[in-house]
């Protein structure tokens, strides 16, 4: 004689059903807090900065900076080549020659202004062709020593 489960004592799918709810609720909780993050502007209103401006901020940094941290940061710490995959650059400009390009990328600046822009204020220019995916909360993230480190070493690469 076979036994017939009934449904009081099949096994529950109710913890699966839960835990697949909970992990859904905190990928989207992510998801957007990655694009807000990503869009959002922090900081002086770029409309306000010039070349000069710009230079006033830059030269202290690029004092200070140190293209071996640098590097570190770029490649371990921020993990950067995550976007900007070099030889290929599919979501962001790639970082080989990134120093040389920046240089008439977007003129008057000079291209450690141009690095500095593109890294505090991402959305202010935004190369033809990607879009506009660079986070923007890194102010907050950076210190200014590091900030100083990888301009000098996007400017050397």
């Amino acid at each position: 004689m076979t036994e017939t489960q009934t449904p009081s004592s099949a096994p529950s799918r109710l913890p699966l059903v839960f835990t697949v709810a909970v992990v859904a609720v905190v990928l989207a909780f992510f998801a957007i807090a990655f694009v807000i993050a990503s869009t959002q502007h922090v900081g002086t209103d770029e409309e306000q900065l010039t070349a000069a401006t710009y230079m006033d901020v830059v030269q202290p940094l690029l004092a200070i900076g140190d293209a071996q941290r640098g590097e570190t940061l770029v490649y371990q710490t921020y993990e950067c080549y995550a976007c900007h995959i070099i030889g290929s650059g599919a979501v962001a400009p790639s970082l080989e020659g990134v120093g040389e390009r920046a240089a008439t990328r977007r003129p008057p600046l000079t291209a450690a202004a141009y690095l500095y822009e593109s890294v505090i204020y991402p959305t202010a220019y935004v190369v033809e062709g990607y879009p506009a995916s660079m986070p923007a909360n890194y102010p907050q993230r950076l210190s200014q020593q590091e900030l100083a480190d990888i301009l000098v070493y996007l400017l050397e690469h």
